[in-house]
């Protein structure tokens, strides 16, 4: 069995407007993240967390005894059912944000589309949506993101913020989506934001360009 501090376990992620260090202490609603989509792969793995005193202990009381209030979960189309590395699922998404909001945390969804990572060298759209038209393929973005948030409605989780596409200073879902093409992807990235919307319209639609 291998054992694992949970600080070392995550990238924080401060998500929040530009404040003060003064007001960052006595703002309740500011946001200190950590990204731990990997959880699952890691348990399933073997890994031991522990606290301060050497102690196992489940990792979201590890990290919010730590500060940690909000929590980043990627989310990929169809990933592969290794036990291992195929992870990232909507069943595993969902089951990790209603973990998060017994914990008390607040959730951020993070949607690759893709089947694996996205980011700035890779963009590949996910395997069953090879071959479709452009419609098809927004009509499809649509249906995914919309049936991954009413899934996590139907949980009883409601996303405070939710990412389109991940590290996309190129664009997403290539080739369609490449910033070669600005017009296609604008109409990609509204297809999502409208689906995120129709099910969940409190939520936060960001874009996440890395180094931006």
């Amino acid at each position: 069995m291998k054992s694992f501090y949970a600080l070392i376990l995550s990238t924080l992620l401060l998500l929040s407007c530009s404040r003060t260090t003064e007001e960052v202490k006595t703002d309740s609603t500011f946001a200190k993240g950590a990204d731990i989509s990997w959880l699952p792969q890691m348990e399933a793995s073997g890994y031991i967390f522990r606290n301060d005193k050497g102690e196992p202990e489940d990792c979201f009381n590890i990290l919010k005894d730590h500060g940690i209030n909000a929590i980043r979960l990627r989310t990929w189309v169809n990933p592969s059912d290794d036990p291992h590395s195929g992870h990232c699922s909507t069943e595993e998404t969902v089951e990790m944000a209603k973990r998060a909001k017994e914990w008390g945390m607040r959730v951020m969804i993070n949607f690759h589309y893709s089947d694996s990572w996205a980011d700035p060298g890779k963009q590949h759209k996910p395997k069953a949506w090879e071959g479709m038209t452009f419609d098809e393929l927004k009509n499809t973005l649509y249906d995914y993101t919309h049936g991954v948030m009413t899934a996590l409605k139907e949980a009883g989780v409601t996303p405070e913020w939710v990412q389109i596409g991940n590290e996309i200073p190129s664009g997403m879902i290539h080739p369609e989506g490449h910033t070669d093409n600005w017009p296609q992807l604008v109409q990609l990235i509204n297809r999502g934001y409208d689906a995120v919307k129709e099910v969940s319209p409190t939520s936060k639609v960001i874009l996440h360009v890395d180094q931006g």
